[in-house]
């Protein structure tokens, strides 16, 4: 093929090979979901059209008192909905009334996993082989150079740690061993032993202390015990109250910011229709050329009353405002209006888990308290420290980084673990019974193990450590400041 058809190839093999790539880098994909999944019941999405100003001539009034928004909202809040839009932008730190269960039911994290690490293990492994091999030695083939084996093995354990540290174990192994070398008593045998095995921690992982704030499988800086899962729960408890104290002063605001919104409405209207009167008067005298009647006159009372006009709308309408909720700059209690009903009311309804609309306006029916209210400062400074939430959680936080601090010390020990085996064996030519006999105590493995009369025990100790414990004295360095940061 000549050079430039060669060129002329690859040059459009490159320009296919990139408008693909730039087709598939540039597409969007979007989830598989059935509308069903999409719409989930919402009433919202057939809710219909948001009242306007056209609209708002003679609207159908639902009127509640504060109680009732109260009972509703929390009937409806399966989330706890706030008025920054977070369950759209941030769904994963919206709080719900899962909060509390999802922590204590984290596989990584909550009671249940912390309470696993205790939990008996059961271990069980069953082998079979066949072997066909020559052997340089025959010493080590039993006296033949080509050694002919059928072996098995079968291994089963339960293993239980406990909350001092220690881990109890109880094994039961068999082996089979069938092969063609002459040195055998027998031309296949059966081994059976069953061993109990005690680990007992003395230094490094003992105690019941640590195991309860780290847990029985914990390395430095990564501590699960059941004391941290318990204050894990804990502090998604205090998060969930606080977010429901925020509802319930998000509510109370944007209640009272809806009465103000009504109330302003109608103080909108009223300096309206008397400026409407106003126009009315002045625009009689200008008809009938009578003192007062000037042109200036007439047209200042007609801006005057386009002015109010356009007040009343922006009353009712409203402009998006930031309102008064918790978390912007004025706290519950406090009073920033939202400057109309309309966006008042929609307000209300997005923290009652209501749709938009259902074609009634909710209009407050309960009337401020206009009595003095006198505060005592120091019932009130008092009250503070024992029910702010904020304060609970964060003792709780430092109650936990104490009880990691003292978990992370106990890895600047080495780890000495003391160790006991006992073990019952039993041999035979059958595993549980011999037809023909002639062998006395070797007929049966189980037999012969049944007798007793092969036993052996071990006594140990078994030590590690690292040389410097870094990572140990860096945990314990990264405990305490974490602990006086918090």
């Amino acid at each position: 093929m000549p050079t430039g058809c060669q060129w002329g190839n690859r040059s459009n093999f490159k320009g296919e090979t990139d408008k693909y790539f730039e087709t598939l880098s540039t597409s969007i994909e979007y989830p598989a979901e059935s509308p069903a999944t999409l719409n989930n019941g919402d009433a919202s999405l057939a809710a219909p059209p948001p009242v306007t100003l056209l609209d708002a001539e003679n609207p159908e009034y639902w009127n509640l008192s504060l109680a009732e928004v109260i009972e509703i909202a929390l009937q409806n809040s399966q989330v706890l909905r706030e008025l920054g839009g977070a369950v759209v932008r941030a769904p994963d730190a919206t709080r719900t009334t899962y909060d509390a269960a999802i922590a204590e039911t984290d596989p990584r994290f909550g009671m249940e996993a912390a309470l696993s690490d205790f939990d008996a293990q059961w271990q069980s492994s069953l082998f079979w082989e066949k072997n066909h091999r020559a052997l340089n030695n025959e010493f080590f083939g039993g006296g033949t150079r080509i050694l002919f084996q059928d072996a098995s093995v079968f291994q089963t354990a339960i293993t239980k740690t406990s909350a001092t540290g220690s881990q109890l174990s109880v094994r039961h192994n068999i082996d089979y061993d069938g092969n063609n070398a002459p040195g055998n008593l027998l031309p296949s045998a059966w081994n059976a032993n069953v061993e109990t095995e005690i680990r007992q921690p003395l230094l490094q992982g003992s105690g019941v202390q640590f195991n309860r704030i780290a847990g029985p499988f914990s390395t430095p800086g990564v501590y699960n015990g059941v004391l941290v899962a318990r204050i894990n729960t804990d502090v998604a408890l205090v998060d969930f109250e606080i977010a429901v104290r925020d509802l319930m002063s998000n509510l109370e605001n944007s209640y009272w910011d809806l009465y103000y919104g009504y109330r302003d409405l109608d103080a909108k209207i009223k300096a309206r229709d008397e400026a409407l009167k106003t126009w009315r008067s002045v625009y009689a005298l200008y008809e009938t050329g009578r003192t007062g009647g000037e042109a200036a006159n007439e047209a200042q009372a007609r801006e005057q009353y386009f002015r109010f006009q356009e007040e009343m709308q922006t009353a009712l309408g409203g402009e998006i405002l930031d309102g008064t909720r918790v978390g912007n700059g004025s706290g519950g209690g406090t009073f920033r209006p939202t400057g109309g009903v309309l966006v008042a009311e929609r307000r209300l309804r997005v923290l009652m888990g209501l749709s938009p609309t259902d074609g009634r306006l909710v209009r407050p029916s309960d009337e401020p308290i206009m009595a003095k209210v006198d505060f005592d400062w120091e019932q009130a400074a008092a009250e503070s420290a024992v029910r702010r939430a904020e304060l609970r959680r964060q003792k709780w936080n430092i109650r936990r980084r104490e009880l990691e601090l003292i978990a992370s010390k106990n890895f600047l020990m080495p780890r000495l673990d003391a160790i006991g085996r006992y073990r019952w064996r039993g041999f035979g030519d059958d595993l549980t019974g011999n037809e023909s006999g002639g062998l006395g105590q070797f007929d049966s493995a189980y037999g012969n193990l049944a007798t007793g009369n092969f036993q052996e025990w071990q006594l140990g100790v078994e030590l590690s450590l690292p040389i410097g414990f870094r990572r140990a004295h860096a945990g314990v360095r990264n405990a305490e400041l974490i602990l006086a940061r918090d």
